[in-house]
């Protein structure tokens, strides 16, 4: 396939979902780094992060783009610099997403646990933020403790940057009555990526997490990622069992009672645009 042909390609997707971003600018630029830092951070107490000039930033082998849903987007690639072109072409990517606004794919998927019991799993974003609230208000402080390995803090900047397409995909599970009892994370890590779980205590040991992480998975390969990682308590028998029944190689790290595991995938091959001139 021809360059100009990619780059259209990867232009519909980017229009289709906004999560797409990250991976469009990837699958353009090549082997790269590529980080999203939002206008204010979760972790810095919500201070605003350093603004970048409408036009983007071109230094080299790091280009900086202002990110349409606030923040920034850094692209780093070691020893190759980016050229005049790849830096018009990735500006022209984020531009498009910007034009388009917030956008997630509709599709919804209706599943029946072995208990009989039915949800829905369905692509969540920034609408499903008042429903995300109420359920970890309902979570005991033990569950919230197991995803974010300590304390949660102020759970809604926490959410806003879940949710948010830019960071990754978030899958969300309803019950019959409209309730979100269960939240996957498929978190963009640089150039690694993180697989998260939140299960509502009443419905853990349900089966719904090991059918959040095994969409997840899955998003994961059709992405082109090599593996997925997840960080937990090393007490956290439910996401290891879960990691497990995945049927996939894994590597397991453990230090002062904390679990890493890492599932090694065998993704599509999606070869990137060679450098342009």
């Amino acid at each position: 396939m021809d360059a100009p042909t990619r780059v259209l390609n990867l232009a519909t997707r980017t229009a289709l979902d906004a999560a797409e971003l990250p991976l469009a600018l990837r699958r353009l630029l090549g082997r790269c780094t590529i980080r999203s830092v939002p206008g204010r951070s979760p972790r810095s107490g919500g201070a605003p992060a350093e603004e970048v000039p409408a036009e983007g930033v071109w230094e080299g082998t790091v280009v900086r783009l202002r990110d349409p849903s606030g923040g920034s987007i850094t692209i780093e690639r070691p020893y190759l610099p980016f050229t005049p072109t790849e830096f018009a072409r990735a500006r022209a990517l984020v531009e498009l997403d910007a034009r388009l606004g917030p956008r997630v794919p509709p599709r919804a998927d209706v599943l029946t646990l072995p208990e009989g019991s039915e949800i829905t799993v369905r692509r969540a974003g920034a609408g499903d933020l008042a429903a995300a609230r109420a359920m970890h208000e309902r979570c005991s402080a033990a569950t919230l403790a197991q995803r974010y390995h300590g304390p949660a803090g102020d759970a809604e900047r926490y959410l806003r940057h879940l949710l948010s397409p830019r960071f990754g995909r978030t899958l969300a599970a309803y019950t019959a009555t409209g309730r979100l009892v269960a939240l996957g994370h498929l978190l963009w890590d640089g150039d690694e990526t993180e697989v998260a779980l939140l299960v509502e205590d009443d419905w853990q040991r349900r089966g719904v997490g090991g059918e959040l992480l095994g969409r997840l998975v899955e998003l994961a390969v059709a992405d082109g990622c090599r593996s997925v990682y997840a960080v937990t308590r090393s007490s956290n028998t439910g996401m290891v069992a879960a990691m497990r029944a995945l049927g996939l190689p894994l590597d397991y790290q453990v230090e002062e009672g904390t679990l890493v595991i890492t599932v090694r995938l065998a993704p599509a091959r999606i070869p990137a645009l060679p450098p342009a001139p």
